[in-house]
């Protein structure tokens, strides 16, 4: 079966351009990955394990510090948390591995915001919705605050 030179085209096109989205949303981008594509929440995440000390539930009292972190997203992430593992969620919003803490707070760039990341150790497998605009009063689990985050000027604390 002889192909026309239109069609070479076009499937030469598709081969090259490694686009591995699929159905209607199949060309357009969402971040680094297309839509339908992108790989669970906390995939590359290394979590430690709980240790036969640590109770289950929040760890210590860092929910309760005073102030709220930078908005990092709007939106909430959705994660499911494994039993016996030790998840850190970050809490000054300037992590690059959202929602979980990378140690971002620790660098000399980061304003001083005296917050450190809430860690939770869940007693069963579970879904939870994790917030990414950190000023949910329910450390760390979204409370629907991100409606009342107003947008600011996108250049507002870029040389602070």
């Amino acid at each position: 079966m002889r192909l026309s030179q239109t069609a070479l085209v076009c499937i030469s096109s598709v081969k090259n351009s490694q686009k591995t989205g699929f159905g209607p949303n199949r060309l357009q981008r969402k971040g680094t990955h297309f839509v339908g594509t992108e790989p669970p929440a906390l995939k590359y995440h290394l979590l430690q394990d709980k240790k036969p000390t640590d109770e289950y539930g929040l760890q210590g009292t860092n929910h309760e510090l005073p102030g709220t972190g930078k908005v990092h997203s709007k939106l909430p992430t959705k994660v499911h948390m494994k039993k016996d593992k030790v998840y850190a969620w970050c809490s000054c919003g300037y992590s690059g591995s959202q929602p979980l803490c990378d140690g971002s707070h620790n660098s000399i760039r980061i304003p001083d915001l005296k917050l450190k990341p809430v860690r939770f150790i869940p007693d069963k497998d579970m879904t939870v919705w994790l917030c990414n605009c950190k000023q949910t009063k329910n450390r760390p689990f979204c409370d629907g605050s991100h409606k009342l985050v107003t947008d600011e000027d996108k250049k507002a604390g870029l040389f602070d």
